[in-house]
């Protein structure tokens, strides 16, 4: 019986021995996995921040070229814009102020949706294919009635020629002197 024991005594060393390699093995499968899964997320962290910077550098580069294109106009208008802003703080009462610059980013406002407005009838012009087949002069005209009504929607009329070149500020004391 002494030789059996010793036998026993081996085989549950190796039992436990075989158990410690596999959940060794089972430990280092999952830090392997957690360092991939680690790794595969500052890439892809990484890919997303470089995209967004060249995003960035797309709208950079667009914006330049937006700002070229108004070219000798964009001195006059960052012109009057300052002289507007200088005026409106000239007046004394942080009301006063107050509604100036709140009627002024209102018209800012219109004149966004203006431009906007016929940016998109500029591109519905593009768009538009000369017809295949020969139209008739009051099917012309309709056609330009129903385009001319979307626009008119979406378009404030303009204001009369006496007041484009007036600022905002000249127009609420004008108006004040009115009340």
């Amino acid at each position: 019986m002494s030789e059996g024991t010793p036998e026993s005594s081996t085989e549950p060393d190796e039992q436990s021995l075989s158990k410690r390699a596999r959940e060794t093995g089972l430990t280092l499968k999952e830090l392997v996995n957690s360092i991939g899964k680690k790794g595969k997320a500052v890439a892809q962290q990484t890919s997303t921040q470089l995209k967004e910077a060249a995003k960035d550098d797309e709208i950079d580069s667009k914006d330049a070229a937006d700002i070229q294109m108004l070219g000798r106009h964009i001195e006059s208008i960052i012109t009057i814009f300052e002289d507007t802003m200088d005026k409106i703080m000239a007046h004394p009462s942080y009301d006063e102020q107050h509604g100036m610059l709140v009627g002024f980013k209102k018209i800012l406002e219109e004149e966004v949706n203006l431009i906007d407005a016929r940016l998109g009838m500029a591109k519905r012009l593009k768009g538009m294919e000369p017809s295949q087949h020969t139209e008739t002069l009051e099917e012309r005209i309709e056609e330009r009635k129903r385009t001319n009504a979307v626009d008119a929607e979406l378009v404030n009329q303009p204001l009369p020629d006496r007041d484009e070149a007036r600022t905002m500020a000249e127009m609420v004391e004008d108006d004040r002197e009115k009340i």
